[in-house]
């Protein structure tokens, strides 16, 4: 009897010892979350319901991939100041200490002000009625007083300014301290979004949407070549990059091994189109080929939407759409479950005047679903694929 209790003891310990090493080391403490979405503004262009819809997506994404022990504050059109904001975050992360991990996102404006020193970010709070300029020294000064590691997402022009990436500043505020980092664009590029013309509450940036399908739709090998069951911010990153042309994702720290996100066995797939992968330009006379993988999960509508590059700016008032080449019945892009392999032709016209154009990948609305931008590629005309990573600076 003694012996088999022993056994038992034994086979518990080592059950125990294997869940240690086992669980991602996220899942220890409380991971707290501050998603803030600013529309709205005094002075500057509205946007909505892009950040709104942002806020909406990080939410389900960190519900998602996340412990269970997370905590989700979600804000909209507030707060309007840089005081409230700290307020703010004193609220959410007040319980905090040094196991736990404390996340804010924000979607908003980002402006580059011109200094003595160089170029300097300020990212816009607004109510509506006023704005107020955050820069990334007072966002550090405010998440200094959280305990514990912090996650700082941003979805706004000019982002990587905050981590010194990007043409134009190479001032990191988040060098030194618990910090991880990620930002939609560099400090001289700029974060799009869309709206949909008949639909005044559709609409999304195009980073954030990249976020949710890089943890979505992507193969294991995509988003998890190691086979952790963890995303880290370098794998994050790089996967976002493979499909998102419209402005240059970084982070910091670049070769970050740390847990950033989990992915649980039961995956939900949140799109029709999984494992999309671009393969190289390949010229074709006056022409460039650009060879895309993926697999539809069920019938969906498609169309490559190509916008040029003028003067060191999307010209997305000029887009030109095409619909997929497969044709279901009578309508052309409604494609079939399955694997899918497509050639898809450029023309020199369709580059813009500067050589350069945009390619992105739209899942047109079907019943219950809004249009959605699934993945972009960036095409030059006299290089080929721009790498991912390397962003053109305005004005080239």
């Amino acid at each position: 009897m003694e012996e088999k209790i022993i056994r038992r003891l034994v086979r518990g310990l080592l059950l125990a010892v294997l869940l240690l090493y086992t669980v991602p080391s996220m899942a220890s403490g409380v991971t707290r979350c501050l998603l803030i979405g600013c529309d709205r503004f005094f002075l500057m262009p509205s946007t909505e319901p892009a950040s709104a819809n942002n806020t909406a997506i990080m939410e389900a994404v960190l519900t998602d991939f996340l412990p269970e022990e997370t905590v989700i504050t979600r804000r909209e059109n507030e707060p309007g100041t840089v005081e409230g904001f700290e307020t703010l975050v004193a609220d959410t992360f007040s319980g905090a200490d040094e196991a736990d991990i404390s996340l804010v996102y924000l979607s908003t404006h980002g402006i580059l002000l011109q200094g003595g020193d160089g170029p300097r970010l300020a990212l816009l709070l607004s109510d509506g009625t006023r704005d107020e300029a955050l820069e990334p020294e007072r966002l550090r000064q405010i998440l200094d007083t959280v305990p514990g590691r912090k996650i700082l997402i941003l979805d706004a022009c000019h982002s990587g300014a905050a981590i010194g990436d990007g043409s134009g500043t190479e001032r990191n505020c988040f060098r030194d301290g618990p910090y991880r980092v990620l930002v939609s664009c560099g400090a001289e590029e700029e974060s799009w979004f869309w709206n949909a013309e008949q639909d005044s509450y559709t609409g999304t940036g195009y980073f954030t949407s990249a976020l949710n399908s890089a943890l979505r739709a992507s193969d294991p090998e995509q988003i998890d070549p190691d086979g952790s069951g963890d995303v880290n911010l370098r794998e994050l990153t790089g996967r976002i990059r493979e499909i998102h042309g419209a402005s240059t994702v970084y982070c910091w720290p670049g070769n970050s091994e740390d847990p950033l996100f989990c992915l649980p066995a039961d995956r939900k797939a949140g799109s029709l189109l999984r494992g999309l992968r671009f393969g190289e330009p390949e010229r074709n006379g006056d022409s460039l080929v650009l060879p895309v993988r993926f697999r539809a999960e069920e019938p969906v509508r498609l169309v490559y939407q190509l916008t040029p590059r003028r003067n060191g700016r999307w010209d997305f008032e000029h887009s030109v759409r095409l619909p997929d080449r497969e044709k279901t019945g009578l309508t052309r892009g409604l494609l079939s479950p399955g694997e899918k392999e497509r050639s898809i032709r450029l023309t020199a016209k369709s580059l813009g005047e500067d050589g350069i154009a945009l390619m992105q990948i739209i899942l047109l609305e079907g019943e219950g679903r809004p249009p959605a931008v699934e993945a972009g590629r960036v095409i030059r005309l006299d290089g080929g694929n721009c790498p991912p990573g390397q962003e053109i600076p305005a004005g080239q």
